[in-house]
């Protein structure tokens, strides 16, 4: 297996691109919110941004919450189809029997996606070696693509691993802040959010390298209580992860994430008691989801839709020819969510009319059809870029009998005429042949009119002898 360590380090740099540091600026010097645990740090998931922190770049001991990082390696540089790993006697020797969780033995071949199931659903110690020296060809030499890797995501120099497990070392080192960082990195992933949210896991039985039976089915029960309905203590119905962890020098630990109304929150409590990692856990979360808000350009847009007066409109429309426009995405996979503080948001949406532009592409004139598009809407975000959006209708407005004919209308009549020539038909003659007829019928009224005042006779005045 050692024939993957000479382009492991290329494999992660390829797949490592746009991935940043946390915000390390907390949104509040001092929130009002009291921890137990000595160092803790709670970001916004999907910019990294600090909600809340506490002693977060102390050194501290990551017990379990190593495998994080390992996990995120392994779903990068496996292919979790087809990998199978061979466990080797020296995967399960590295850990001290207090220490092993998952029955594993030494010439066992397990696929790749089980092994890492284990290892986040219930730490598995052993599945964690396997796993190194499959991708690495030793745990030494992974324990080097660690620090590698937690440099490229851009961990301080406070960040340090020696192993894959979690295993106590002193030379095996990291802060609240690197764990965020890491976790922010792995919930990325589908695949890790997936596993990690697991309060079980069903081990397929296994076969020997030589095709003998292996170990028979095994059922997984995970140990991230805050995810169990059934622990009524540490149980929190918004939370969707990540990793608890242990060890008499670390304490007890846990890496968090949840969800609620669109915003993803991590948080990292290191050094805390077995129900108090979980107590603090979900007070991050709770105040972080009180500061925090999320919105799209759409839901901006929909507390106050652009609305136009439409002419030439039949007057038999309820609405009078206006028309309230919706709005459609051009490009549907851009992701334009904007996460922030609740009077940033606020702010946008007072402003939204400074962050975005409307360029009208048709006149306001009947006849309109439903979801013809009246303009092109482009939204401008300082993190997420540009992003177009048509302006549609969102009813039909049938035109005015008697209104006169529009260019347009022409156009689309004759469009599919071959001639050179326009092609006419009664519907176009008749109301100009109407207007033509009674000009001329008003002109010839006219004119006769005329002719008769010109010739009649003049009457002479009766001369006054005559009146004797």
């Amino acid at each position: 297996m050692k024939r993957k360590m000479g382009w492991a380090a290329l494999m992660i740099l390829s797949l490592l691109p746009g991935l940043a540091k946390a915000d390390d600026t907390p949104m509040e010097a001092e929130a009002p919110i009291a921890l137990t645990s000595p160092s803790a740090i709670l970001c916004e998931a999907s910019t990294g941004r600090v909600v809340f922190e506490k002693n977060a770049d102390e050194i501290m001991f990551p017990a379990s919450t190593t495998k994080i990082m390992t996990a995120y390696i392994a779903l990068q540089m496996s292919d979790l189809e087809n990998d199978v790993v061979t466990v080797s006697q020296n995967a399960i020797d590295l850990v001290p029997p207090t220490y092993q969780t998952i029955p594993l033995f030494a010439g066992e071949q397990v696929p790749m996606l089980d092994l890492i199931s284990v290892m986040l659903i219930r730490s598995g110690n052993e599945a964690a070696n396997a796993v190194a020296e499959y991708l690495a060809g030793s745990v030494e030499s992974f324990a080097d693509l660690m620090n590698q890797t937690a440099q490229m995501l851009g961990c301080s120099p406070n960040t340090h691993f020696a192993n894959p497990s979690g295993v106590h070392d002193e030379n095996h080192y990291t802060t609240a802040r690197d764990l965020a960082v890491i976790a922010q990195a792995c919930m990325k992933d589908e695949r890790f959010a997936s596993i990690v949210s697991q309060t079980s896991y069903d081990m397929p039985a296994t076969q020997t390298e030589s095709g003998a039976a292996g170990h028979p089915r095994r059922t997984i029960v995970g140990s991230t209580a805050i995810l169990n309905p059934e622990n009524e203590t540490s149980y929190y119905r918004y939370a969707t992860g990540v990793k608890t962890g242990y060890t008499l020098a670390a304490g007890y630990c846990f890496v968090g994430s949840a969800t609620k109304g669109g915003i993803n929150l991590i948080s990292v409590v290191l050094y805390d008691g077995d129900t108090r990692r979980y107590e603090d856990t979900k007070r991050l979360f709770e105040y972080g989801f009180t500061q925090i808000e999320s919105i799209t350009p759409e839901s901006l847009y929909a507390e106050d839709p652009r609305v136009i007066d439409v002419t030439g409109f039949d007057t038999s429309d309820a609405q009078h020819g206006e028309l309230t426009l919706g709005i459609r995405a051009v490009d549907d996979t851009k992701d334009m969510t904007i996460v922030g503080r609740k009077d940033n948001i606020d702010f946008l949406r007072e402003n939204f009319g400074q962050v975005s532009s409307i360029r009208w592409t048709r006149e306001f004139r009947a006849p309109i059809n439903v979801g013809d598009v009246m303009g092109i809407l482009t939204f401008y975000s300082e993190n997420k870029g540009t992003a177009e959006y048509e302006l549609v209708a969102t009813r039909s407005i049938a035109a005015r009998a008697d209104a006169p004919l529009t260019l347009e209308q022409i156009e689309a009549y004759t469009a599919q005429d071959e001639s050179p020539w326009p092609r006419f038909s009664w519907d176009l003659l008749v109301p100009p042949g109407l207007i033509l007829l009674a000009l001329i019928w008003l002109i010839r009224f006219i004119r006769r009119h005329r002719k008769k005042r010109i010739k009649a006779p003049k009457i002479k005045p009766i001369k006054k002898k005559y009146l004797r």
